[in-house]
């Protein structure tokens, strides 16, 4: 674990909403985050949610199914959201919200093969943007660097398949302000712990993190100004818990948590 803080199935359709845990926040507009919920309670926690105004930012799927997520009070667009979904589901569900005029925002997945699950959150939204899954590592990296190209930046990732052969499902989107960024792809506690030094050194903060099968390690990392923030990786259900009381009451809100294999990382900003 680590911290730092700088000051300055078939498918299920969970609904299309017009606007849009952890569940433990008290103030009314704080962020609502949960983890550790089956696919029936993931089912209610969205229909509990979405009723209150609530849109989903974070979402992650890991082996069970078991779902975490974070949402927070919005009266954006319209969105949709589906869970427990195969590879080819999801590909469907792509094909037919993007002719609606949709574009995935958040993209989860766990298991290897036909067994792998997947869920997404789809916004209505005109841009440009990239999204691919079933990448291998070399696929991953040639994507980046044509996302780069497009004047694009990497900001939903997930790891999924087999320690031996981890694969990647990834969203692009506008890099409007042409911030910096950067990815280290799998890499084990000690060699993440070395270049979470190395990257905050030189300005960089952990925007996206997602824990892949066998434990290792898949950071976005950009060069902008975030406030303060705090990142905390290798955490079990209830070390993720602690930390979110123990931040909480300091008030940070997890910005984006990711589990895999009952390990769990998370990003707490204020």
């Amino acid at each position: 674990m680590r911290t730092i803080r700088t000051l300055a199935v078939a498918a299920v359709t969970l609904a299309v909403a017009a606007t849009p845990a952890a569940a433990h926040a008290q103030a009314p507009t704080a962020p609502v985050a949960y983890h550790g919920l089956t696919s029936a309670q993931q089912t209610q926690k969205f229909q509990e949610l979405s009723g209150k105004g609530y849109t989903p930012v974070s979402l992650s799927i890991s082996s069970g199914p078991s779902y975490a997520g974070v949402w927070v009070k919005s009266s954006g667009p319209a969105w949709a959201m589906f869970q427990d979904m195969s590879a080819q589901g999801y590909q469907q569900r792509f094909n037919e919200y993007s002719a609606k005029g949709y574009q995935p925002t958040v993209v989860t997945a766990t298991g290897s093969g036909d067994a792998a699950r997947f869920a997404a959150v789809f916004v209505k939204k005109s841009s440009d943007f990239l999204a691919r899954h079933n990448m291998t590592m070399d696929q991953l990296t040639s994507a980046n660097l044509e996302a780069k190209a497009k004047g694009l930046m990497l900001t939903s990732i997930d790891v999924y398949g087999t320690a031996a052969a981890p694969t990647y499902a990834a969203i692009w989107t506008p890099n409007r302000s042409g911030v910096k960024w950067h990815v280290n792809y799998s890499l084990s506690t000690a060699d993440d712990s070395e270049a979470f030094k190395l990257r905050v050194a030189n300005g960089y903060r952990p925007a996206y993190v997602a824990v892949a099968p066998g434990g290792t390690f898949t950071t976005v990392w950009r060069q902008d100004k975030a406030g303060s923030w705090f990142e905390y990786t290798g955490m079990s259900s209830s070390g993720y818990q602690s930390r979110f009381n123990e931040l909480m009451a300091k008030g940070y809100y997890p910005a984006q948590v990711n589990s895999e294999d009952g390990k769990y990382a998370a990003i707490w900003t204020n």
